[in-house]
């Protein structure tokens, strides 16, 4: 019985470049093994699939500040 539940479902190119820490080599090997050497093209991708996956959050600003007397 498997009770793993996946909560980040990303793309494993996108996942490998995000986990990088040296980003221009990661997107050299990442163009060579996936778009045909074309670094531009992988730059299109990357753009497209992380603009899809940011959450914007929005924050409530509290209305008072809640003071108590003693």
């Amino acid at each position: 019985m498997n009770n793993v539940v996946k909560l980040n479902n990303l793309d494993p190119i996108i996942e490998r470049y995000l986990s990088s820490v040296d980003k221009p080599s990661i997107k050299k090997t990442l163009a060579f093994e996936y778009f045909n050497n074309d670094i531009s093209a992988l730059d299109t991708f990357i753009a497209s699939q992380i603009s899809n996956k940011v959450v914007a959050l929005d924050l409530i600003e509290p209305k008072a500040q809640m003071e108590f007397s003693f």
